[in-house]
């Protein structure tokens, strides 16, 4: 007598597709998804503490035919950006890339806005692309320092040539005390160098890994005195500075008064050296206020300086994110971060 129970299991999936294996969640994909929740979190906190209502009613005067055009110059600035970073390396870049690793530094930085987090990004994509850690990170020195010259040059031949003057305003009570954080620093590297002079053998591993990062870094040097290279280089930075210092015209056009372009330009560099120095992560609140300020002192009014300095933001800060996460989504499929 034949049973007529429940057939295996294998017989019946012959009739269909095989079974999926399950995929355990990983690390990165948690750090993607916690990126993006701070990504949201932020803009969204940012966006509640404005007073959206005056904001609205600034901004129904304005021109929206050209605040559109300053939304597309501001998009150029990253365009500069990948090509100084192009000109910092010493071997060559493809530039579509490191123009995306950009738009993914600007979604990167909204979520963890720390020099660290850029830092590391960019050494890992250089890392991918063949370079050694210390070299990879000579060559973010090499454009940092390139940037903060063309800045003091700009800066200074304005101050000399013309009649600009610089107008700082350091007394704000919210800002943190950079000195505990100094403090903090060095009393870290300090218990750190204790402990690998403690250990013998530690310290024979800290002073072998320290001479290979030197001479790693030492590659990044080779060949900077190339035409071409400091041509990126320093070109790619001072086009950075003029296309900002333009988008914040723009903006400030937009809402009815015309700022000179030499104004533009000293209000772009003292803020952007201004939140170099202060500790606040992503510049949040000083370079905004810092754009007000000199919109201000240039001979703008009150609220429409701010509405101009939000809109700035808005199309530098907070909307270069959004296609950064595409930029970050493409990077890492591809195998660059």
């Amino acid at each position: 007598m034949t049973g007529t129970g429940p057939q295996p299991s294998s017989a019946v999936a012959g009739h269909g597709s095989a079974l999926q294996a399950l995929h355990r969640v990983s690390w990165r994909s948690v750090v993607q998804v916690g990126l993006l929740i701070l990504t949201v979190a932020i803009i969204v906190r940012t966006v509640a503490g404005l007073d959206l209502a005056e904001l609205a009613h600034v901004l129904g005067d304005a021109t929206w035919g050209v605040v559109l055009v300053g939304l597309v110059i501001a998009q150029v600035a990253p365009v500069m950006k990948a090509i100084s970073t192009i000109g910092s390396v010493p071997v060559e870049h493809p530039f579509g890339p490191v123009y995306l690793l950009q738009l993914a530094l600007a979604y990167v930085g909204i979520a963890v806005p720390t020099s660290a987090a850029r830092i590391a990004m960019e050494v890992r994509f250089l890392q991918k692309q063949g370079m050694a850690a210390g070299a990879a990170l000579g060559s973010g020195l090499i454009e940092s320092l390139s940037g903060f010259a063309v800045e003091i040059l700009l800066l200074g031949g304005l101050l000399l040539f013309t009649p600009q003057t610089l107008h700082f305003d350091l007394s704000a009570p919210s800002l943190p005390d950079w000195r505990k954080i100094l403090v903090i620093l060095v009393i870290l590297a300090a218990v750190l160098g204790l402990a690998a002079i403690a250990a013998p053998r530690h310290r024979h591993q800290l002073v072998t890994w320290v001479r290979k990062f030197v001479e790693d870094g030492r590659h990044a040097f080779a060949g900077l005195d190339s035409p071409r290279r400091l041509l990126l280089l320093f070109g790619g930075n001072f086009g950075a500075i003029l296309i900002s210092a333009a988008s914040i015209g723009v903006f400030a056009r937009a809402m009815g008064t015309r700022v000179s372009f030499s104004d533009l330009i000293v209000i772009f560099i003292t803020v952007s050296l201004l939140a170099g120095l202060l500790p606040v992560p992503g510049g949040i609140g000083v370079v905004g206020s810092g754009i007000t300020f000199g919109l201000i002192a240039a001979g703008m009014p009150e609220e429409p300086a701010f509405a101009a300095a939000v809109l700035y933001r808005l199309a530098t800060f907070y909307l270069p994110p959004v296609w950064g996460f595409f930029a970050f989504r493409w990077l890492e499929r591809h195998g660059l971060l």
